[in-house]
């Protein structure tokens, strides 16, 4: 799989990845060197491909903050992308992290509370469940999202389950946090 897309992909996986429109933008609270780190295991088209995500908070004023998101699949580097969140305004997670151009459709279809062990702590979640449509990159996207949500991380995801059809092949990927912190001084 193209590098490119499988960085859209990401970006379709982590949009929903937050509390609804009707709550207080999750992110006010991020501060600048604020990061979460994610292991990543995907499945498709018979491969097994591991790698690694982290996103960090790259600036952050009243009114806007960046995203940075990077990493590795298979020891290449995935371009990196940067994502602003207007702070002024509720959160909309079908808007955040799609990269121009893409087209999608995001409908939540369930949520609930669990308690989830990641990172060697365990944090009270807030789960969701998604299905996108989308086109990204010129492929047809399909996939189930869902993702759970804690309110103790300045980033919120703590895991994220995706399966979908992508290029016609079968995928699932998972992504959960390994590590959370501040890298500021």
């Amino acid at each position: 799989m193209k590098t490119r897309l499988f960085a859209c992909l990401l970006a379709l996986a982590a949009a929903p990845c937050a509390s609804g429109a009707d709550e207080e933008n999750p992110y006010k609270k991020a501060k600048v060197g604020d990061f979460a780190a994610y292991k990543m295991t995907t499945k498709v088209g018979g491969f097994n491909v591991e790698g690694t995500v982290t996103q960090t908070v790259a600036a952050k004023d009243d009114k806007e903050v960046t995203i940075k998101t990077s990493g590795k699949v298979m020891g290449m580097d995935i371009p990196s992308q940067e994502q602003k969140i207007d702070l002024t305004k509720p959160y909309d997670p079908t808007k955040a992290a799609l990269p121009p151009g893409t087209e999608a459709k995001v409908e939540k279809l369930k949520d609930g509370t669990e308690k989830l062990k990641a990172a060697g702590k365990e944090y009270d979640c807030k789960w969701e469940t998604y299905k996108i449509k989308a086109k990204a990159g010129g492929q047809e996207i399909e996939a189930d999202v869902k993702a759970w949500m804690s309110k103790d991380l300045p980033l919120l995801v703590v895991k994220m389950e995706m399966t979908g059809d992508v290029m016609g092949m079968k995928m699932e990927m998972e992504m959960e946090l390994s590590e959370a912190g501040s890298k500021a001084d």
